[in-house]
C-alpha cells in the first residue's frame, strides 16, 4: 500500500521526506568507481532511418524487435571485430582482452508501483541473434522481482547492502580491479538507453563503470541526405530522416584514439545500413 505523504512546515516552505534507500547507496558506490576512470567521450548522431523502417516492417508481420536490443546487437558484433576496445588493465603491466562480449544493460522495471533501475547481464551477446537479445530485454523488464524493495524495507537483509559504506566500496573496488571478477559482476561492456523516454533529440554523458559503453539518446527527425546502398550519401536529394543521438564512453587508459575512431566508424556504418535486419538468423 502506498504510504501517505506527511507534509511538514518550515520557514522555507512546506515539504515532505522520502527514504534514501539501500539500493540508492549501491548507485552512489558505482558512481564513485566510475569517477575514478579516465574516460573520453564521443558524442554525435547516426542516421537510423533504415533500421527503424525495417523494424516497423517486421512489426507489421507480427515480429516485434526492441530498438535498444538492436543497438545492443550491433554493439556486440562490432566489439568482436575490435576486441582491443574491451581491454581491461590488470596489475601494472598487463591487459586482459576477453573474446566474448558480456553486455550489461540497464532497464527500468516497475516493482510494487515504483520504477527502479535494474541490471540485465547478457552473457556472450556476440553469439545471440537480434530476436534473442530482444527476448532477454523483455523478460528482464517484465520479470517479477521484489527483492530490491524488500531489502530496503527490511533494513537490508542482503549482506552487501548491510555493510558500512566504506567497506562496501572497498570490496567493490577490489572486484573492479580484477578483470575476471569484474566480468562476472559487470560484464565487459555496457549500454543504457535514455532515449526510450525522450521526446526528440538529446543524449546524456553518464558516469560509466565499464571500460566501454554507449548511451543511446533521443531521436530527432530532420531533413538530410538519403544513404545509398554502398553507404555513401545521395547529395541530389533531401528528405526527412531519423537521427539517433548517441554517446560513446571509452577508457583512455587502455584504448587510444585511432582504434576508438575506427570502432565508432564501423558501428555507425552497420547501424545506418541496418546490418543484420535483412536476415534475423544472423
Amino acid at each position: 500500500m502506498k504510504k501517505e505523504k506527511i507534509m511538514k512546515n518550515s520557514k522555507h516552505g512546506r515539504y515532505y521526506t522520502v527514504p534514501f534507500t539501500h539500493s540508492r547507496d549501491i548507485v552512489v558506490d558505482f558512481i564513485s568507481i566510475g569517477k575514478k576512470t579516465m574516460k573520453v567521450y564521443a558524442i554525435g548522431e547516426i542516421d537510423v532511418t533504415l533500421p527503424l523502417k525495417k523494424i516497423a516492417e517486421y512489426k507489421e508481420k507480427g515480429i516485434k524487435i526492441s530498438f535498444t536490443a538492436y543497438l545492443s546487437y550491433i554493439f556486440a558484433q562490432t566489439l568482436v571485430d575490435h576486441p582491443s576496445m574491451q581491454a581491461i588493465k590488470w596489475g601494472r603491466r598487463r591487459m586482459v582482452i576477453f573474446e566474448d562480449v558480456d553486455l550489461t544493460c540497464i532497464v527500468e522495471k516497475e516493482i510494487k508501483g515504483k520504477k527502479v533501475p535494474s541490471q540485465v547481464l547478457i552473457r556472450k551477446a556476440n553469439e545471440k541473434s537480434i530476436l534473442e537479445i530482444t527476448e532477454v530485454f523483455r523478460s528482464g523488464v517484465s520479470k517479477k522481482d521484489d527483492s530490491i524493495l524488500d531489502k530496503d524495507e527490511e533494513s537490508g537483509r542482503d549482506l552487501l547492502l548491510k555493510l558500512p559504506g566504506f567497506l562496501r566500496r572497498f570490496l567493490m573496488n577490489r572486484i573492479y580491479k580484477n578483470p575476471f571478477s569484474r566480468r562476472n559482476f559487470l560484464g565487459t561492456a555496457g549500454i543504457t538507453s535514455v532515449g526510450v523516454y525522450a521526446k526528440g533529440g538529446g543524449t546524456a554523458i553518464p558516469i560509466a563503470t565499464e571500460n566501454i559503453s554507449i548511451n543511446a539518446g533521443g531521436i530527432d527527425k530532420k531533413p538530410g541526405y538519403p544513404i545509398n546502398e554502398d553507404g555513401s550519401l545521395n547529395l541530389d536529394k533531401i528528405e526527412p530522416r531519423d537521427y539517433l543521438w548517441i554517446t560513446f564512453n571509452i577508457d583512455h587508459t587502455t584504448v587510444d584514439g585511432g582504434p576508438t575512431t575506427r570502432f565508432i566508424a564501423d558501428y555507425r556504418v552497420r547501424l545506418s545500413k541496418a546490418y543484420g535486419l535483412d536476415s534475423l538468423d544472423e
